[in-house]
């Protein structure tokens, strides 16, 4: 098995209130009228690397300094289009870190999620704040060669390795800086993986609520719903 294929075990729980219950069910019903998950439903796997530079970020200084880690990144469709359709498009990142599998997605806009037609045309962020230091920070990724030609399936990442993005903080009421860099190496040959940023986390780098728990209850519905509940959303 890949070192990054492993998941964390859910968290104890029930679904005791009404908005809970509601996420989830509305969650459940897409993933199962799929038959795969409720969002970003296809994807392709890559071997990557993740390289931290800048010592003054809140991120590297949260995970433990600069420096380049193993990554595994899945590329995929949010609403799942077919072919070269434009459509929301997700980069999802594994690392490990301390003994911690930290699982990062960002989808393709900057400070508005935005369907792109490419995997270098558009910018990439988290959308929701992550909770470091004491601070909050939205994470980006923009394209290092946004003119490379490629369509918006998955699938043709494969031809553009590899494929590049600088990575950015962003901490509110200051413009985004650049950290460090993703690199895609090479396609992944193993088996599919989940990602699941609420249940893969950092002790230093968790998502900030409130919205962490609308987002856990929603994972929670689409593992459901494809019957996956020992997996990620």
């Amino acid at each position: 098995m890949h070192p990054f294929e492993r998941f964390h075990r859910p968290r104890s729980g029930n679904a005791t209130t009404m908005p809970r219950q509601l996420v989830s069910a509305v969650f459940a019903a897409i993933a199962r009228w799929r038959a795969a998950r409720a969002f970003h439903p296809r994807g392709e796997l890559f071997d990557a690397r993740v390289h931290l530079a800048d010592r003054a970020s809140v991120v590297a200084t949260a995970l433990g300094g600069t420096g380049e880690r193993p990554a595994l990144v899945r590329l995929s469709k949010g609403a799942g289009t077919p072919g070269a359709l434009p459509d929301l498009l997700g980069v999802a990142v594994r690392v490990e870190v301390g003994g911690h599998v930290l699982d990062v997605l960002f989808t393709s806009g900057r400070r508005l999620l935005a369907p792109s037609t490419g995997w270098s045309r558009r910018s990439y962020t988290t959308l929701l704040p992550y909770a470091a230091g004491g601070r909050r920070v939205v994470l980006g990724l923009e394209p290092e060669e946004p003119w490379r030609p490629g369509g918006a399936d998955p699938g043709t990442a494969r031809v553009a390795l590899p494929l590049a993005f600088t990575l950015t903080e962003r901490q509110r009421g200051r413009p985004a800086s650049p950290i460090g860099r993703l690199v895609l190496d090479a396609a992944h040959p193993g088996d599919p993986v989940a990602f699941d940023p609420t249940r893969n986390s950092h002790p230093d780098l968790q998502l900030a609520p409130p919205l962490r728990r609308l987002r856990a209850w929603a994972y929670a519905g689409s593992r459901r719903g494809r019957g996956a509940q020992g997996r990620g959303g």
